[in-house]
């Protein structure tokens, strides 16, 4: 078959790598003129890594040994040993660059069959072929379209036509630095919580750390006089190194702001020749760490069902029996560790704290099986 793929991300790339395994010819459209770095840090968790290994491609990683869940003014309220969880479910923890990931999807899918400013604004399907509608009217048909092209699709926007995506109440900011200086115990990842936000950091390749800092906050807010940095620092300036040593080592022009959305579950992701995958089908909040990692799992999920099915509808519908509770079961998980975060009473968040610090290790596994420790 000739399968095109809307969107060369994470799970665009991945599925693209997939079909190609399996012996399909592919073509995958991308709207910006080149994969440009993005500085932003991914977990991948050890079904991600599985994922990633069926797909043969190898990705350099700094693993992570422990987690520590902590008040804005640094006081632990937790430690998780993540060693614990690769002894469980064979692989490490890690957290890549998500550049760093994007370049060795990129390189191992290839150059060809990858079009770049090539924006796909929605799709016909005639007969048994599907045809999808690039931007300037050019056209190109094929026997199934992957819909990953991400959070605002317009091929789920044409495929579901369930409207916009929902803004949660927060606004995330996301940089990474030259780690020297700056004090973290290697291979330990850290949480600070306080009221109505979150900051969170972690260790990269070549001594670089990843940071994101969270806040409760109307939609659209515009930064300040003083930028995304002088933003920060005023929310964060107060709390515990080496938060405002992270901020203050950024540069106000390296520093990523969003707004924080997500989809409620969908019931379906398919119809006819067309399909979805990663965040075109269950975008996410960043508080479970899973994102990537079910794009990855989609990818694989979805060509698997193609090997085992005679017809494309009975395909999608094997794929989206094996991964759509999971994912949208992590969708709904991530909502509420959003929503944890935005607690802003003093009263709910003590209790908030005070539960994570009563949480033992053998519960944070328990709670990791229903989303580590299976791919399906």
């Amino acid at each position: 078959m000739k399968a095109l793929i809307s969107g060369a991300g994470i799970a665009g790339l991945a599925t693209g790598i997939a079909l190609r395994q399996a012996g399909h010819e592919v073509e995958i459209f991308e709207r910006m003129p080149e994969l440009r770095e993005i500085g932003a840090g991914l977990m991948i968790w050890p079904n991600g890594a599985r994922s990633l290994q069926a797909l043969g491609v190898v990705i350099d990683a700094v693993t992570i040994q422990h987690m520590s869940v902590c008040t804005w003014r640094g006081r632990q309220v937790n430690d998780y040993p993540l060693e614990s969880v690769a002894a469980r479910f064979v692989f490490e923890p890690a957290f890549v660059h998500r550049a760093d990931l994007q370049a060795a999807l990129a390189t191992t899918f290839g150059a060809e069959g990858l079009n770049f400013d090539a924006e796909v604004s929605g799709f016909n399907e005639r007969g048994a072929k599907v045809e999808v509608i690039i931007r300037g009217g050019v056209a190109a048909a094929g026997d199934l379209l992957v819909g990953a092209d991400g959070l605002r699709s317009p091929v789920r926007r044409q495929l579901l036509e369930d409207g916009d995506p929902v803004y949660l109440g927060s606004t995330i900011w996301r940089g990474v630095v030259d780690g020297h200086g700056i004090r973290l115990p290697p291979a330990h990842g850290f949480d600070w919580v306080g009221r109505g936000s979150e900051f969170v950091a972690f260790p990269l390749l070549h001594d670089r750390m990843y940071w994101s800092g969270v806040i409760k906050q109307q939609r659209g807010e515009k930064p300040g006089p003083n930028g995304h940095k002088g933003d920060l620092l005023h929310a964060f300036g107060d709390w515990a190194q080496p938060i405002p040593a992270l901020i203050a080592a950024t540069a106000d022009a390296a520093i990523l702001r969003n707004d924080m959305y997500d989809r409620p579950p969908a019931r379906r992701w398919s119809e006819g020749r067309v399909t979805l995958v990663g965040d075109a089908a269950h975008p996410m909040t960043p508080n479970a760490g899973q994102g990537a990692c079910q794009a990855l799992e989609d990818a694989v999920a979805l060509v698997d069902s193609i090997k085992r099915s005679s017809h494309l509808t009975e395909a999608f519908g094997l794929y989206e029996d094996r991964r759509r509770r999971r994912a949208n079961r992590l969708v709904t998980m991530a909502r509420q560790a959003t929503r944890a975060a935005q607690l802003d009473s003093p009263l709910l968040c003590a209790l908030r704290d005070g539960f994570a610090g009563l949480m033992p290790s053998w519960v944070f596994l328990r709670m990791l099986d229903s989303y580590v420790g299976g791919t399906e």
